[in-house]
This record gives structure tokens, sequence and C-alpha cells, in this order.
């Protein structure tokens, strides 16, 4: 650019000398020669000096928009072997209520278990109850609540009921139960004369805690048990007896039902079981049971499937009876 100004500068210096000798040749054409000559050197210069345009690059956006995450699939702890209604599953799903886990009963059918395979990570929980059973291989961790002291597969984490202490607990709460005196005076069911039970209602008859009314012996009974019910309460009217203490929970439930068949609302029954569903059935007649905290087993098991989640190492345990009193509902 500097060098086509300079060159169009001396260009117009030579000119100018040459226009000086040459004005006497006629003052029109030189005129016209100028004029010409300066709008050339004007647009050369406005030429040189005019900025040169600017192109301004708009680049596109190429990133492509981030892909939405896939969900994960929940984690899963499933229950097998309860109702949905029971204390147990409702203690689960009180321990796990702020934990995000789903809980999926899965009835009381334990040979689901065989075929439960759920995507993403899942355990298995089970509750045994009843006979002995080995349950069938599972394609997922399980940890156990033994509800009646059942053995377990080997090498099977689980919580355990000792119903052991049940007996001693139910009898000291038939003897105390306020409006009772000592001797207090019993019909005592039991499952047979060898029975730990029965040892220890006799060293209480010993002692004069127990007075022994009258005594029923399930394995070598020759009459049906609500036929000798019938007849064992026809012969107390009202004051006459206190309290039945019975052995297991379903000679507790036999002898609430008769009683209540009978308008007997003058005599407490008293559970050293929780078979039979004698928990749920505490009434005025069926005043106490001794046995375990479901609520309490289930939360227990949530927190060792937890870990079977993790990968952790899980832990066995035992759970003692409780006392649960009969409570009449607001």
């Amino acid at each position: 650019m500097r060098l086509t100004l300079l060159l169009i500068c001396s260009f117009f210096f030579s000119l100018r000398e040459r226009v000086l000798l040459c004005y006497t040749r006629g003052m029109k054409r030189l005129s016209l020669l100028l004029i010409v000559v300066s709008m050339f050197a004007l647009c050369a210069c406005a030429e040189g000096f005019s900025a040169a345009p600017v192109s301004t690059a708009f680049l596109a956006d190429s990133t492509s928009p981030a892909p939405s995450p896939t969900p994960e699939p929940p984690k899963v702890i499933a229950v097998f072997g309860v109702e949905e209604d029971g204390a147990f599953l409702s203690g689960i799903r009180g321990a796990a209520a702020q934990t995000g886990i789903e809980i999926l009963p899965m009835g009381s059918n334990l040979s689901a278990l065989a075929t439960f395979a759920p995507d993403g990570d899942a355990v298995a929980i089970v509750y045994l109850s009843g006979e002995q059973v080995t349950l069938p291989e599972a394609n997922v961790p399980v940890y156990v609540f033994s509800a009646e002291g059942q053995g377990v597969n080997s090498g099977m984490p689980y919580l355990g009921y000792d119903a052991s202490g049940s007996i001693q607990i139910a009898l000291e709460s038939a003897i105390t139960y306020p409006p009772h005196l000592a001797p207090v005076r019993m019909i005592g069911l039991f499952s047979g004369e060898s029975s730990a039970a029965y040892t220890l209602w006799s060293a209480a008859k010993a002692e004069g805690r127990v007075f022994s009314k009258q005594e029923f012996f399930a394995d070598g009974s020759e009459v049906a048990l609500a036929d000798w019910l019938n007849d064992a309460f026809s012969h107390y009217y009202p004051g006459m007896l206190d309290a039945v203490y019975a052995e297991t929970g379903a000679l507790a439930v036999a002898a609430a039902d008769i009683l209540a068949a009978l308008g007997r609302d003058d005599i407490e029954v008293f559970s050293a079981g929780a078979d039979a569903g004698s928990q749920q059935k505490l009434s005025p007649i069926l005043v106490y049971v001794a046995g375990p905290n479901l609520a309490d087993a289930g939360a227990r098991c949530f927190a060792q499937a937890l870990k079977l989640l993790a990968g952790e190492p899980t832990e066995s345990g035992i759970l003692l009876p409780e006392s649960f009193w009969y409570s009449q509902k607001p």
C-alpha cells in the first residue's frame, strides 16, 4: 500500500512539472488533465487506506446433548413365608422406610424362593414356622428367621427364636397377675408329663405358689381337648378358679375358645407359647402370651439383609421371648 502511494505521488509531481512546461499550450486541456489525475489519485489513496472488511465466522455448536441416564433397578428385599398383615413384615417395612429399599412380599410359599431371580441387586428374608423344612437353593443371598427354633440350611445366616425361657415368664405372669393371690388356683395344660413346663409347674406347686385344680397332658389323654375342657370348667363356678396355664399357644387358644363359648370371662388364660397365632388372638380371656417380638425380629433381619446387599459379612443371632398382654383398643 505504501509503495502504491509513493508511485502515485511521484507520478503526480512529475506530471505537475510537465504541466508547468506546457502551460502555454492551453489552459483548458491542462485543467481537464489535472481533474482526471486528481480523481485517479484520490481513488487510489482511498482504496489504499480503506479498511479491509472483517468477516466474522460463527461456529455452529456441534456438541450433542448428553443422553439421559438410565435409571438403575431398585434394590430389593423379598420376604418369603409371611402374610401381608403380619407383625414381622411390618417390622421390616418400618426399618426400610427411609432407605429406598423395595420390600417385596412373596407370600407363604417357600418353594418360590428357587425361582426368584430379579434384575438388579436383591436378597431374600425367609420366615420359618411350623415343621422343619429344608429351603430350596436360591439365586440370591438369604437371611432366615427361625420363628420356632428350627434348624436352617448349613452356612445360611439366621436369627433364631429361643423359647426356652417362655415357660418361666408365663408362669410368673400368671402367679403375679394383680387379682391373683398365692396359691393361685389354676388348671394346667401341658404337652406331656415329661415336659419342662410341667417340671416348672410341679416346682411351683411344691413351693405353695400354685394350687393345681386339674392337669391335662396332650400326649397321654384319651379324651379330646375340647371335651376335657368343657367337663373341667363345668366343675367350677365363678370365683372357684383363677386361671389356666397353657404350655403351648394351641392349648391356650383352645381353652380361651371354650371359655368364650361358655360365656366365662372370670378366668384368664396364660400362654407360654406363641404358636397357633396366639399373639394375634389376645383377648379379655386370653390375656397373656410369652413369645417373640416379631416386629423387632423383622427389623433385625432387615439390618442383616442390608449387609448382604452391600456384600458385607452378616451375623446370626438369638431372639428371646417377651411378654405380650391384652390391651383393649380405644
